[in-house]
């Protein structure tokens, strides 16, 4: 909840952490009203395996938080986890232990009689009778935790052979409870190539008919929404002024809205109406702090080759020519094609007419630009004015 104080407004409603979610959602609404009735009705058609797919920052995991909060309020159960390394272990060592823990005692008591736990003098999970399946794990709670159904969310799907094959060996078990008839939607988010070297695994061809969902930037009007209804929900408005040339400077990058909107609520506290010169200083903070915290990593995770490409594209201020990137790596024409089609499939950049692409991330080239362009900072000495003491 938003608290205010009279006369000042000292807490953000903008939400630009990791992992927080934003209190004004834009975009993809069709795929959250479906969701709503998927979880009220039981009718999971088309949505009960999803691939949400997008570069970071983009809000894929504000998605999946939105997707388990639909889920509970609709007594569901939510289990909810990333892609790291031991997924399958914490999924059946700890997070359906826990579980069980939490069950009514009578139901643990039933539990312990068809033999499927062991719990101590104090109605906690002592052991298991039997090293079991994932798949007879999630039927168990299924049939005994009294939910409506199972959400089962994974984030950061990452293409690695170890933690790729250990995401796939979860969705198997996850395919043969569905198989079995326990109520369960299940939703992975990552890169798209990530999601889809997923699809490549043995055992994952029921992920290849899943609904998949893209998430790139908001449009214009999305963006407007979302700054003006979050700073209403805080007590206080944009200015007409500001806020277009907010929409303008965020150019729909979700994470960059909130970072925005957050450091214009923060300019002057007093004011009930956030103006231009609160945004023009937002817009000072917010594009470093995105190019600082998000394009650098953005960039790192691609290979060498990917790099290479994007400086070449970096020297154009706006979209490039294929064939002025086929000279500057001194490279032909079909070696350059396959990199374009790869990082156009990862989402890093976007085609913009024949021939032509341009960078789909606000800012990436302006990062890459400024890698090598050495501000006057570095080069100054700051300690000219105080030199050493004679000796």
């Amino acid at each position: 909840m938003i608290q205010t104080t009279s006369g000042s407004h000292p807490n953000s409603p903008f939400t630009p952490g990791y992992g927080r979610r934003p209190l004004v959602y834009g975009g993809h609404e069709n795929l959250l009203e479906d969701m709503r009735t998927v979880f009220a009705e039981h009718d999971l058609g088309e949505s009960q395996s999803l691939l949400l797919s997008g570069l970071r920052g983009a809000g894929k995991t504000s998605m999946l938080q939105r997707l388990q909060d639909l889920a509970r309020e609709n007594d569901w159960l939510v289990i909810s986890e990333d892609a790291s390394a031991g997924l399958h272990k914490r999924l059946t060592a700890s997070i359906v232990p826990g579980i069980v823990n939490d069950l009514p005692q009578a139901t643990k008591v039933e539990l312990s009689s068809l033999g499927l736990w062991h719990f101590s003098a104090e109605w906690q999970v002592d052991r298991r009778p039997v090293r079991t399946l994932l798949r007879q794990d999630l039927a168990t709670i299924a049939e005994h935790s009294g939910a409506r159904g199972i959400l089962l969310t994974i984030d950061e799907v990452s293409s690695g052979k170890t933690r790729l094959r250990e995401v796939s060996a979860v969705a198997r078990e996850v395919s043969h409870a569905m198989a079995q008839g326990v109520e369960i939607v299940i939703a992975f988010a990552g890169i798209k190539v990530d999601l889809d070297e997923l699809l490549r695994q043995d055992h994952t061809t029921f992920l290849r008919r899943s609904r998949a969902v893209e998430f790139t930037r908001l449009s214009p009007p999305e963006a407007r929404q979302v700054l003006d209804e979050t700073a209403k929900i805080g007590g206080r408005t944009f200015d007409e002024d500001a806020l277009r040339h907010l929409i303008a400077v965020s150019q729909g990058y979700p994470f960059l809205v909130q970072l925005l909107g957050h450091y214009a609520w923060t300019h002057d506290l007093e004011s009930p109406t956030i103006d231009l010169k609160a945004a023009e200083e937002a817009q000072r903070r917010g594009v470093k702090a995105v190019m600082d915290r998000v394009m650098s990593k953005v960039f790192a995770d691609l290979s060498e080759k990917d790099q290479e490409f994007l400086r070449a594209m970096a020297v154009d201020e706006d979209r490039s020519r294929i064939g002025d990137i086929v000279d500057r790596l001194d490279s032909y024409s079909q070696y350059v094609n396959g990199y374009r089609n790869r990082l156009i499939d990862s989402g890093y950049v976007e085609a913009d007419g024949h021939g032509y692409i341009r960078f789909a991330l606000p800012y990436l080239g302006a990062y890459i630009r400024s890698m090598a362009e050495p501000s006057a900072a570095e080069h100054a000495d700051a300690w000219a004015d105080f030199p050493p003491p004679s000796l």
